[in-house]
């Protein structure tokens, strides 16, 4: 299944939202609105920062832990924190996400995340990160979209969702009727809610520290805000969804920000404009390609980059398949997987989120060792 797709199913049962002075607005218009500024924010802030997980992975290896480092110290922690409060006052329900179902591929998981991983290095960004970069003029961003966007669309519902059906079989843990929440797991139903909030907070302890210890190094104060407003978006992103959208006549599976499926059903869209609709995915692709524009123009940052060779195009390319396949198996990217998928608490994004890191670390020392050194310079992608 995919983190993006859109499910029949209740998004919350028998509760009906109150939305005061919004009453006379349409869910649909509210979402599509929620989204489009969701992503207009993301991609601004994310074309100001550099926010990427690749570069905080090699920050790490490399011991020079700094802006990338800062900002994920802070941003996955918040999303966290932020989301588990909004569904411990019952603000938002999470139980119907895809996410936390009561089955964990952890064979998918594990192969898709070491595949988005290796992928992510070896095109020097993911998804997120090529579309802030496509919105400033560089066309090898372009190419690595399309690619992503095609093979992620052919995982879920074309010729590659034959080998992605098999692998999900192969390996795959039944939980019988219990959802996979760290918390519920860890405290069975009665102490779940708590328990969320505890490891909620010690990870936000945690992450600020360690983005404390960070401050004096370079660009870390930037980092540090990046990581505080691309924190805000996810559970931002899980209220628009399951709040302002919600439809209690059309209800679908609740979904936040993500990038992977979203770009194949964006592609989909772009064709077959007349024969389908806009979801708060797409929407999401389109404000943030606008906000990384609007900051690239303000800033005269503009500037169209292309291949230096065919070899350069065919790494761009191969890397982009496997992060088209890769975050399909892992339900998501590092912003579907490493940032909505972990604000659940998803013993499954939990194991995601590690490949990908994995995948990185194993694809960094690998492009290394055939380059034969270290980089001088961490560059967010390029």
């Amino acid at each position: 299944m995919a983190q993006g797709a859109v499910f029949p199913g209740p998004c919350r049962p028998g509760h009906t939202q109150e939305r005061h002075d919004m009453d006379s607005l349409e869910p649909r218009f509210l979402l599509l609105a929620g989204a489009l500024a969701v992503g207009f924010i993301y991609g601004t802030v994310a074309r100001a920062s550099g926010f990427c997980l690749r570069s905080a992975v090699i920050e790490v290896i490399d011991r020079r832990p700094a802006r990338q480092a800062a900002a994920w110290a802070i941003a996955l922690p918040l999303a966290i924190l932020g989301t588990q409060v909004l569904s411990h006052l019952g603000v938002i329900d999470l139980k119907d996400s895809i996410y936390l179902g009561n089955s964990v591929m952890w064979l998918a998981l594990i192969i898709g995340g070491l595949l988005f991983g290796f992928g992510m290095v070896i095109t020097r960004g993911c998804g997120g990160r090529h579309l802030v970069l496509a919105a400033g003029g560089n066309l090898r961003a372009w190419v690595v979209i399309t690619i992503l966007g095609l093979t992620a669309y052919a995982t879920l519902r074309g010729i590659l969702a034959l080998p992605r059906t098999w692998i999900e079989e192969a390996g795959t843990l039944s939980l019988g009727e219990t959802p996979q929440s760290l918390p519920l797991l860890i405290a069975g139903t009665e102490g779940a809610g708590t328990t969320a909030l505890m490891i909620a907070a010690g990870l936000m302890v945690i992450g600020a520290f360690a983005a404390f210890r960070l401050r004096h190094q370079p660009g870390a104060f930037g980092g540090i805000a990046a990581g505080l407003v691309v924190g805000l978006l996810i559970p931002a992103s899980w209220y628009v969804f399951g709040v302002l959208g919600f439809d209690e006549f059309e209800p679908t599976r609740p979904v936040s920000l993500t990038f992977t499926a979203p770009m194949g059903d964006a592609l989909q869209f772009l064709m077959t404009y007349t024969g389908t609709a806009a979801d708060f995915g797409i929407t999401a692709i389109a404000g943030t390609l606008a906000g990384a524009f609007a900051w690239a123009a303000a800033t005269r940052s503009l500037k169209a980059e292309g291949f230096d060779s065919p070899g350069h195009m065919g790494r761009y390319v191969l890397g982009a398949a496997m992060m088209g396949f890769g975050g399909v198996l892992a339900l998501g990217c590092t912003i579907g997987a490493g940032l909505s998928g972990m604000s659940t608490l998803s013993l499954g994004s939990l194991i995601a989120l590690a490949s990908i890191v994995t995948g990185g670390a194993v694809g960094h020392h690998v492009k290394t060792r055939i380059v034969g050194g270290r980089a001088p310079k961490i560059v967010p992608a390029e």
